[in-house]
């Protein structure tokens, strides 16, 4: 008679089994024969899930392009709103504290965490074009697949540009660093002249950046663009931590207010979870775990205040 032994996680996915107490083998049962080379070769290998656009899920519409055309055009117009001065230079408890706290005090130390944020941010948006180019499109010859998912992304990140340049044109708020704006205009620093200065909130950067990690996250949770389980989570993990750090080194490089990085991931995070969720993937289940029930998986799952990334380990 054979004992099993099992032990499920609380997550449902890693089952260890122990077969115990097998009995031995007759001594006139004749010897079981090692397979052949033949049938060796013939033995099936472990499915890998297969890059495919699930017809559950609608493909780009004729009325994305247009609201993405519009959504483009609103956030490069917002760039000719004047900027308010004296509209909003309040600084509350919260973000004199943090700024105290996070501040970097050197000058130089100061520039250069500006300058790695707009590096990280770049890197950040690269990957999705390599996703959908050189993975889904090169990698897996899913064209289809790729052109979706590149419309996806210009559509959210449109989206995120044209909320973030309306709002920070009409707030006008006044970045941290307005202490060392002083003397004639030709003399102050680059960040102090123009309307930049008076785009405090909400911080672009941290909402382009969680726009992108929410759209990686969209993207590796349903599709298995690196094969799926593991190295898809994994995606969405990096991705995250890689935006928070942007959101960080805007605040230690005095570009932002604490809020207005908080305000900015918020926002991203949204958009980049839920407008592809919206109106394309919840139509249907996730690819990247049709043929494993034990694979690794992500999901998100809308909520009134935002929502929540919820994971399968």
């Amino acid at each position: 008679m054979r004992c099993t032994a099992a032990l499920r996680l609380a997550s449902g996915a890693i089952v260890a089994a122990a077969l115990l107490g097998a009995p031995a083998a007759r001594a006139e049962a004749p010897l079981a024969r090692a397979p052949s080379s033949a049938a060796a070769a013939t033995a099936p290998e472990t499915a890998r899930p297969e890059l495919a656009w699930d017809p559950r899920w609608p493909r780009f519409r004729a009325s994305e392009y247009v609201a993405t055309g519009l959504l483009a055009a609103t956030a490069f117009a917002t760039l000719a709103i004047p900027p308010s001065e004296g509209r909003w230079t309040a600084v509350n408890g919260f973000d004199g504290a943090a700024r105290d706290a996070l501040r970097i005090r050197s000058d130089r130390q100061r520039e250069m965490a500006r300058d790695a944020s707009d590096l990280l941010l770049t890197l950040m948006t690269n990957q999705l074009a390599a996703d959908a180019l050189l993975v889904a499109w090169w990698g897996h010859g899913r064209g289809s697949v790729a052109w979706e998912i590149a419309l996806i992304d210009i559509e959210a990140l449109a989206l995120n540009a044209a909320v973030n340049g309306l709002v920070a044109g009409l707030t006008s708020r006044e970045r941290p660093y307005r202490a060392v704006c002083v003397g004639p205009e030709e003399e102050q620093d680059r960040d102090c002249r123009g309307s930049k200065r008076y785009r405090s909130f909400f911080s672009g950067h941290s909402s382009t950046a969680f726009t992108a990690a929410g759209l990686m996250c969209s993207h590796h949770a349903h599709l298995p663009l690196y094969g799926g389980g593991a190295p898809d989570a994994l995606a969405c993990v990096a991705s995250l931590g890689a935006a928070a750090a942007v959101a960080t080194l805007r605040v230690v490089s005095d570009q932002h207010f604490a809020t207005d990085a908080l305000t900015g991931a918020a926002v991203g995070t949204l958009t980049g979870l839920g407008l592809p969720w919206l109106l394309h993937y919840r139509g249907g289940a996730s690819a990247s775990t049709s043929t494993r029930a034990d694979a690794v998986s992500i999901s998100f799952v809308p909520a009134p205040l935002g929502g929540y990334l919820m994971g399968r380990f």
